[in-house]
């Protein structure tokens, strides 16, 4: 059976919509696991950064003890008891960052961790022998032979920790080296997949254009429209080959081209594939741009300077122009965040238009309000709509997920992961509270960077 032009797009189309979704797909796990492996990496170093500080600082308080020892004046050590204390927070960090690590370096570091107890034992013994009993039975008891073995245990103990997070770190340098040049690859063969099979179908309908022409040459005007079609498809070859995104734009220009000069050609099955296929462009499109949003935040920065939470907020609301039945209110005076303004703007923008898009009362009120806890502000919208159910509450922060079918309220899925991600980057934290039916309040919290909350008055937009 031979294929009419318009099964011949909806098919090459479709096949460019799975090959672009996988690409993204495969380019996401991609980076994924870049940026964990680097992580890793960063972590190994900061490792062995801790353990040589661990090392001089164990020297430097042993110094202010043998001057104290000397000198006898107090003012010695004060400095020796912060090297201590921090030699433990470093041991801490050092604790958790091999926690997962194999027996190899946990067990070098319990003998290290008992090399330091020793010596700062001996050290301590000797303070105290030097108050109660003086420099001379001090300086003797320093110079005994069991301090200087734990120093060299400890300076063992804490080279063999540092070559194995030095394997360890160059294990995933290699791997985020594998994961970079995997996304090479990847983006290299969807470009050329896409060209190849762009220009596969540019062919099949160049000829299929040329017979129509051939048919209808004595009707001048539907040949005003086969060469203007032609002359869209000598350029469609040259846009295909710029980037990811140019395709999938082409694609949504000539199904909404020809959706709206053959509409009479279409059957009633054509018309609802030619309908699908649109919508699925856009939100194709859509998804790939709340992925580079999403892959720009802490990447991409902006100067960071005072907002204004009152005005941007209010014009966050004038921008999504909520219908007459939904009132956004505003409980309190917001404050002031150094911050950038681009990501608090998406922050408000993607929570309030969840709350209008999946509003399901003839009703609706939203409210916004701010409270100051701590060193912190603590934001809240809540609403009135159908609310989400506790076992969700994690699904929701996650990239891709939704709760609604696409087909009934369109969503990337991209919004509620990119505030999440935006929030965290400026040390603070997302959740939610919901009952099911009657609405859910979303909070975040922000530092209190610039401080100014105003009054409480409510405001109604």
């Amino acid at each position: 059976m031979k294929w009419s032009i318009e099964h011949k797009a909806l098919t090459g189309f479709t096949v460019a919509l799975v090959i672009i979704a996988a690409i993204c797909w495969l380019a996401y796990q991609s980076t994924v696991g870049f940026m964990h492996a680097s992580t890793r990496a960063a972590r190994s170093q900061e490792t062995i950064t801790a353990l040589e500080e661990i090392f001089s600082l164990m020297n430097q308080a042993e110094t202010r003890q043998r001057i104290y020892i000397i000198s006898g004046e107090q003012r010695h050590l004060a400095p020796r008891r912060a090297y201590i204390d921090h030699i433990h927070t470093l041991l801490a960090k050092v604790h958790d960052a091999i926690a997962d690590d194999n027996s190899g370096q946990q067990a070098l570091l319990r003998r290290m961790n008992e090399h330091i107890d020793a010596r700062l034992a001996l050290l301590e013994g000797v303070l105290k022998v030097r108050r109660e009993q003086g420099f001379e039975q001090a300086r003797l008891k320093l110079m005994a032979g069991d301090g200087e073995r734990e120093m060299d245990g400890i300076h063992e103990t804490v080279m063999q920790l540092e070559k194995g997070e030095t394997a360890r770190m160059q294990q995933w340098i290699e791997a985020s080296r594998e994961n970079a040049d995997r996304m090479l690859v990847i983006f290299f063969v969807a470009l050329v997949s896409v060209a190849i099979l762009f220009a596969v179908l540019f062919l099949f309908i160049v000829r299929e254009m040329a017979e129509r022409k051939q048919a209808e040459k004595k009707r001048a005007l539907l040949l005003h429209e086969l060469e203007s079609a032609n002359e869209e498809l000598r350029n469609f070859g040259y846009v295909v080959s710029h980037d990811l995104k140019a395709p999938l734009r082409a694609i949504g220009s000539l199904a909404d081209w020809l959706s709206t000069d053959y509409a009479d050609k279409f059957d009633d099955e054509g018309k609802e594939h030619m309908r699908l296929l649109i919508g699925r462009v856009r939100r194709l499109d859509s998804l790939i741009d709340g992925i580079l949003q999403y892959s720009r935040v802490g990447r991409v920065k902006e100067t960071v300077i005072a907002v204004d939470l009152n005005r941007l907020v209010r014009e966050v609301i004038d921008l999504l122009a909520p219908p007459p039945s939904i009132v956004v209110t505003i409980e309190n005076q917001m404050p002031t965040v150094m911050t950038e303004p681009t990501r608090i703007q998406q922050v408000f923008q993607n929570l309030l238009s969840n709350a209008i898009k999946y509003m399901d009362k003839p009703e609706g009120a939203i409210r916004i309000a701010c409270v100051a806890e701590g060193r912190q502000w603590k934001f809240s919208i809540t609403d009135n709509g159908p609310g989400i159910d506790q076992q969700h509450f994690e699904k929701i922060f996650q990239l891709f997920q939704t709760l609604a079918p696409r087909d009934r309220v369109e969503s990337t899925g991209v919004g509620l992961a990119l505030v999440k991600k935006i929030v965290e980057m400026y040390g603070g934290r997302i959740w939610l509270e919901s009952t099911v039916g009657r609405g859910c309040t979303f909070f975040f919290t922000l530092p209190r960077t610039v401080a100014s909350a105003g009054s409480t008055k409510g405001n109604n937009t």
